[in-house]
């Protein structure tokens, strides 16, 4: 049987990858980007591919056993304070498919979850999926870019396997 997704993203990401590859803004980017998270994490993705400035989503989506990292180059322009937050989000989604709990576990504690809080505590965005699977993506960047959580929402994010961040 053909998997459609699956050819589609591997066709996407290999003729995105072919335009950007001398590309030196794009190249910056990862490396910049890339550098603020070492040593936070075990480990890094050791390639991502970007999409043109106009589609303003970036994904990280993961297909079998292969999981595609989509930039958006229009984070290639933002304020220095925001300009990796699309990078780290995604990231934060790479890393914990690399540990992601079983879909009935994953609901099963989301749930449970005071997703008002979340909503104030974390972002509007870290409600949207049914699974707390942009919750894990949106804390993990924030926990990055050094935001400080309460016990609740620490205690909900190891719950779903969020990924380790490393102190130093």
């Amino acid at each position: 049987m053909i998997n459609v997704p699956a050819i589609r993203y591997k066709f996407e990401y290999g003729l995105l990858k072919f335009l950007n590859m001398r590309n030196s803004k794009v190249k910056n980017y990862q490396k910049e980007g890339l550098k603020l998270l070492e040593g936070k994490v075990t480990k890094l993705p050791s390639e991502m591919v970007f999409r043109p400035k106009f589609i303003k989503q970036s994904s990280c989506v993961k297909v079998f056993d292969k999981i595609y990292l989509f930039i958006s180059k229009s984070n290639l322009y933002k304020p220095k304070n925001e300009k990796f937050d699309a990078l780290f989000h995604e990231v934060g989604h790479w890393l914990h498919f690399q540990d992601l709990p079983p879909l009935s576990v994953s609901k099963s504690i989301w749930e449970k979850a005071d997703l008002e809080k979340i909503k104030n505590d974390v972002s509007q965005y870290a409600v949207k999926t049914s699974d707390g699977r942009e919750f894990v993506a949106e804390v993990f960047k924030g926990l990055i870019k050094g935001k400080k959580f309460d016990d609740y929402i620490l205690s909900l994010y190891k719950k779903l396997k969020g990924p380790e961040i490393k102190t130093k």
